[in-house]
């Protein structure tokens, strides 16, 4: 009120129309207002019309206003019997006063007000508060779902249940989350199944050469062989010990590539000395094989014993899958910063079904003795371990070529 009246007394002070601000007023605050000259006498008013002791308390108390008096009071009522709130405040200009303005409002309007505003607040206290509550249903189940969904599938995983798969769309960590424990379930799938397989395959080629050990030794014990017999049969025992030997010693040389336990010496390796060396020294079971070889020399970092393993064992493959007149070529170039190395034979080739797991240890058809099914898989673990790369490129009935990629 106090703030309307001086709206208004600077309109009156500086000669402005103040006429329309004071009904503005008048009509916002749903009362009056009035202006008295410095005489006392009405000059204007506007809003509504206080009957009698609106006017008596503006008669009483102009004087006093008119002295320069701001007045507040709020001990008359109206006609309704409501609470007149007035207020009187003299208008000032060049320290001369030279009216006085009366503004008076129903406090019945304003508490009417202030309850609608209280009632607007609960109602939108109450709307809020049940938001609140859903939305927080909402989130929770958008929060929660997800994760006892991942607790399942945790657990799950636990009780040895790998094919699982979480069906979360969520965008954000839960659901990076649930991709992450999803791949995680199926790589655990593919190593339990590499596990089962793996002890399949090693309980089988364990038990070939003992059965034949056995079966030899029973014959040898049962006393119905000749001499001459007794002394092929000691002779086959020795081989298939010689072989079974061979299996687990290539069994736990894998083993020790996968666990990362092999400490490699690096040291210069002449690749094609290095390849000259070995197919000398497989040249017994070479038969009439032709070796077609590079002959560049080409030196790299490498631990010589490790890498003459494995270049050993794919060249022993290339053997066992080609003719006795077959021919193998090893080739060797520099790209860039890197060592191609290419041994390719013109035997039967790969299959193309079997061709992404001819590097998985004891996969193979036909398992040759001294393979045992883990000399690719070794020979792959060597390449890694030198930050290498192995390849195989094979069409049936066109041979097969196995690719070595080794840094310089």
């Amino acid at each position: 009120m106090i703030q309307y009246a001086k709206d208004i007394s600077d309109k009156y002070r500086n000669n402005l129309d103040y006429s329309i601000e004071a009904d503005n007023i008048a009509n916002i605050i749903n009362g009056s207002v009035s202006i008295y000259d410095a005489n006392g006498n009405l000059i204007e008013s506007h809003g509504r019309f206080m009957f009698g002791r609106t006017r008596n308390i503006e008669r009483q108390v102009i004087l006093d206003v008119l002295s320069g008096k701001t007045i507040y009071r709020t001990d008359q009522k109206t006609f309704q019997g409501s609470i007149l709130i007035t207020l009187g405040m003299p208008i000032i200009n060049n320290n001369k006063i030279i009216a006085a303005i009366f503004i008076h409002t129903p406090l019945h309007d304003i508490q009417n007000d202030v309850r609608n505003v209280k009632n607007q607040i609960f109602i939108l206290f109450i709307a809020a508060l049940l938001a609140s509550i859903i939305g927080a249903y909402v989130l929770s189940s958008l929060f929660t779902k997800p994760i006892l969904k991942i607790i399942d599938a945790a657990k799950a995983i636990a009780s040895g249940n790998y094919n699982i798969k979480i069906d979360i769309k969520n965008k954000d960590e839960i659901g990076e989350l649930a991709k992450t424990i999803t791949f995680m379930a199926h790589n655990l799938s593919k190593t339990e199944k590499l596990r089962r397989d793996f002890i399949a395959n090693t309980t089988h080629e364990l038990r070939t050469p003992l059965s034949i050990i056995k079966s030899y030794a029973e014959a040898i014990h049962d006393g119905i062989l000749n001499q001459e017999q007794i002394k092929e049969y000691a002779y086959s025992i020795m081989v298939e010990a010689d072989h079974l030997n061979s299996l687990i010693n290539e069994t736990l040389e894998l083993s020790k590539l996968q666990s990362g336990a092999v400490q490699i010496n690096l040291q210069p390796v002449n690749l094609k000395d290095l390849f000259r060396e070995i197919v000398s020294e497989i040249n017994i079971i070479k038969g009439n094989r032709n070796f077609w070889l590079f002959e560049d020399d080409i030196i790299i970092e490498a631990d010589l014993k490790l890498l003459k393993r494995a270049f050993s064992n794919i060249i022993i493959n290339a053997i066992h899958h080609t003719s006795d007149s077959g021919n193998i070529y090893i080739k060797a170039k520099k790209e860039n910063n890197l060592v191609k190395i290419s041994i390719k034979d013109d035997g039967d080739g790969i299959d193309d079904s079997d061709l992404p797991y001819i590097f998985n240890r004891f996969y193979s058809k036909n398992i040759k003795k001294g393979i045992g099914g883990l000399g690719l898989a070794i020979a792959k673990e060597i390449i890694q371990i030198h930050n290498g790369k192995i390849n195989v490129f094979s069409k049936k009935g066109e041979g097969a070529e196995f690719v070595v990629e080794l840094k310089l």
